[in-house]
C-alpha cells in the first residue's frame, strides 16, 4: 500500500447505509412479494397453462366419479325429472297418463347416460366451484383468499337454487301450456294425441335445468367482479343495453329446440 493510499474507515457509513453505520439488507428483487397478491414466487404464462390444466383434470375426474355415481340411480333419476311431466299433464286435463316413448334400442341407455351426466353436474359442482377457486386464489391477497368457502358455498347454493326454482315451477308451468296451446287452437273435431319419447324429453328438462342453473350464478358472478374492481354501477349502468342484447342471445342458445326460430 502506497502512502496516497487511506484504509476505509470500518466505522464510517458506506454511501447509501442508514444511520448508526448498518448497510440495509441484501435484496433479491423479491421484496414485496409477501405483500402481494400471492406471496410467493412469481408464475410465468406457462405456469399459469399448467396450474389451469391440473385444475381442470381435477375438476373433470371429479365430474366422471360424481357420473358414474349417479348413473347407478339413474332409473330413479329418470322418475324424478319426469314429476313435471306428470304434474303439467293433469293440470292440462289430458286424460290418462303421460307415456314416454323409445325409438331405437340404444336410446333408452343414451338417455340413462344423459341424466347420469346432468346429475353428476350438480353433484361435482362443489368440486369444481372449488378448482376453480383454488386457480385464481394466486392472484388475491391473503384478506380475500379468507372467503374461499363462502365463495364455494354461495355457488354451489345458487346453482342448486336455480335449478330448483326451474323444476318447481319452470317445467311444469311450460310444460302445461305447451300440452293446452293444441287444445285452445284445435278445432272441435281434431284430436291432438301425444307421443312424447324419452330421448327429447329428458334433454330438454336437463338442459334448462344446467341452464337455470347457471344463469343463477350471474349474481354472484357481477358481485365478485366488483369486489375485484373490475365492474361498478357506472358501468353496468352505462352497457345495459348491450347486456340485454347478450342476455338475449344467451337465452336463445340455452332454451331448446332452437335458436333461431325460437319456436
Amino acid at each position: 500500500m502506497t502512502s496516497h493510499e487511506r484504509r476505509p474507515d470500518p466505522t464510517r457509513p458506506r454511501p447509501g447505509a442508514p444511520a448508526g453505520g448498518r448497510a440495509p439488507p441484501p435484496t433479491n428483487g423479491l421484496d414485496g412479494l409477501a405483500e402481494g397478491p400471492e406471496g410467493d414466487q412469481p408464475m410465468s404464462f406457462w405456469d399459469h397453462l399448467s396450474e389451469l390444466r391440473n385444475r381442470l383434470v381435477k375438476a373433470f375426474l371429479g365430474l366422471v366419479v360424481a357420473c358414474i355415481l349417479c348413473f347407478v340411480y339413474a332409473t330413479e333419476l329418470r322418475e324424478f325429472l319426469a314429476a313435471p311431466l306428470h304434474t303439467a299433464w293433469a293440470a292440462a286435463g289430458m286424460a290418462g297418463k303421460p307415456e314416454l316413448q323409445v325409438l331405437a334400442m340404444m336410446d333408452a341407455f343414451m338417455t340413462d347416460m344423459r341424466v347420469a351426466v346432468a346429475a353428476g353436474i350438480f353433484l361435482a359442482a362443489p368440486i369444481g366451484f372449488y378448482q376453480l377457486w383454488m386457480f385464481i386464489a394466486p392472484g388475491l391477497y391473503a384478506r380475500e383468499k379468507r372467503y374461499v368457502i363462502p365463495f364455494v358455498a354461495t355457488s354451489v347454493l345458487m346453482f342448486l337454487a336455480g335449478a330448483a326454482f326451474c323444476y318447481k315451477f319452470v317445467l311444469p308451468w311450460t310444460i302445461q301450456w305447451l300440452l293446452s296451446y293444441t287444445q285452445s287452437t284445435s278445432g272441435a273435431e281434431t284430436t291432438v294425441a301425444y307421443h312424447l319419447t324419452l330421448n327429447d324429453y329428458i334433454r330438454d328438462a336437463t338442459k334448462i335445468l344446467v341452464a337455470f342453473g347457471a344463469v343463477f350464478e350471474f349474481p354472484l358472478l357481477i358481485a365478485f367482479l366488483s369486489f375485484a374492481g373490475v365492474v361498478t354501477h357506472r358501468s353496468l349502468l352505462r352497457f345495459w343495453k348491450i347486456s340485454v342484447i347478450a342476455i338475449f342471445v344467451i337465452a336463445a342458445v340455452l332454451t331448446p329446440p332452437e335458436p333461431v326460430s325460437q319456436r
